[in-house]
C-alpha cells in the first residue's frame, strides 16, 4: 500500500493553505509579485490561486485559523521562515492526530479502518521511542553549539583541524545515529561558530570514537575535540576527567581507540568522564577528546577549561 496520508497532505492541505494565504494577501492590497515573494512561490501559482478561489474544505475551519496566524507573521517588520514553517507543519500533525486528515485519510484506504490504524498518533505524539531520543540529541547538541558560541574564550581551544561535537541517545550503535556539526565548529571574526545545524551522520571520525568509548563506558554520550596542548590537558585533568594518555600520533578514529582500549581495563564502568589525549608529531597537531553523559555538560566544562588559560 503506496498511500500515506502525506497524499492527503499534498493534495489538501497544502493547496488549501497557497490558495487561502494568496487570497488574503491579495486581500490586504498586495501584487501578485509581491504575494509571490513573500510566500516562495512563482508569480504564475499565485495567479492559479487568486483565479480558482479558495474552496471549502473539510479542513477550512483549521486552514483558515492557520492563514492569519502566517498572514501575521508573513507581514511583520522581520518575518521568521523557521517559525512560519513550525506552524505549518504543527497543525499538519494535529489534524493527523486523530483529526480531520486521519479521518480522510482513513476513508481512502477502508483498510486502515479495519486495522483501527494508529501510526501517526504512534509517531507524532511521542510513542516512537526512536524519534524522541533523536530530538533529545539534537535539542542537547543546539544547546551547547549556543553556549560554546557565546564563549569568546572557546576560540582558545580549537585545533588548526577545527572543533567538532557530537552527541547521541542510549541506542546508538553506529555512526548515523550520532549528531554532529557539518564542517565543524571554525573561527568567524575570533568566535567559535557552527556554520551549519547539527545532523545526524555529520562527522563519522568523532562519532565512531564516541561509539567506541560508550562500549566502555555506558553512560557517555557526546564527544567534544580540542586542542591537546599540555596546558588544557593539565586543566582537563584537574576538572576530574579520566585521562587515556597515547604514546604515539594518530589521525584515525581506529588506530585512535585500538591505542585506548589497551588503558580501559581498571577503569570503572561509571566514569561520567573521560579523555583521550593523541599526541603531536610531524605534521599531526595533538588533540584532546572529551567525553561526558552529555553535549551541554563538556560544553560548560570546555568553556571552564579555556577561561584557565
Amino acid at each position: 500500500m503506496m498511500r500515506p496520508p502525506c497524499e492527503l497532505v499534498q493534495k489538501e492541505y497544502l493547496p488549501s493553505l497557497r490558495a487561502n494565504l494568496a487570497m488574503r494577501l491579495h486581500e490586504s492590497g498586495q501584487s501578485q509579485s509581491e504575494i509571490a515573494r513573500r510566500m516562495s512561490i512563482t508569480q504564475a501559482a499565485v495567479s492559479k490561486y487568486l483565479s480558482q478561489g479558495s474552496k471549502k474544505r473539510s479542513l477550512q475551519k483549521h486552514v483558515d485559523i492557520l492563514t492569519e496566524n502566517l498572514m501575521n507573521m508573513i507581514l511583520s517588520d522581520a518575518p521568521q521562515q523557521d517559525k512560519m514553517v513550525k506552524e505549518m507543519c504543527k497543525t499538519c500533525m494535529y489534524l493527523r492526530i486523530g483529526s480531520s486528515i486521519c479521518k480522510m485519510h482513513r476513508e481512502s484506504v477502508p483498510a486502515l479502518g479495519e486495522v483501527k490504524c494508529q501510526i501517526c498518533t504512534d509517531l507524532l505524539a511521542g510513542e516512537e521511542k526512536e524519534f524522541t531520543s533523536r530530538g533529545v540529541t539534537l535539542r542537547d547538541l543546539q544547546e551547547a553549539l549556543v553556549q560554546i558560541s557565546n564563549a569568546p574564550q572557546f576560540s582558545l581551544l580549537i585545533p588548526q583541524v577545527r572543533a567538532n561535537l557530537v552527541a547521541c541517545g542510549s541506542d546508538a550503535s553506529t555512526y548515523m545515529d550520532v549528531a554532529g556539526v557539518p564542517g565543524r565548529i571554525t573561527l568567524v571574526n575570533g568566535r567559535a561558530v557552527a556554520l551549519t545545524t547539527p545532523q545526524f551522520g555529520a562527522s563519522q571520525h568523532t562519532a565512531n570514537l564516541l561509539l567506541w568509548a560508550r562500549s566502555n563506558w555506558p553512560s557517555l554520550q557526546a564527544c567534544l575535540g580540542i586542542r591537546g596542548t599540555k596546558e588544557i590537558v593539565t586543566a582537563a585533568e584537574q576538572n576530574g576527567f579520566k585521562m587515556i594518555g597515547l604514546s604515539t600520533p594518530a589521525t584515525d578514529h581506529v588506530s585512535i581507540s585500538e591505542a585506548a582500549q589497551k588503558f580501559t581495563g581498571r577503569a570503572k564502568k561509571t566514569l561520567q568522564n573521560v579523555a583521550i589525549h593523541v599526541p603531536g608529531g610531524i605534521g599531526v597537531e595533538p588533540i584532546l577528546y572529551l567525553f561526558g553523559p552529555s553535549a551541554v555538560g563538556l560544553a560548560n566544562v570546555s568553556i571552564s577549561l579555556s577561561k584557565k588559560l
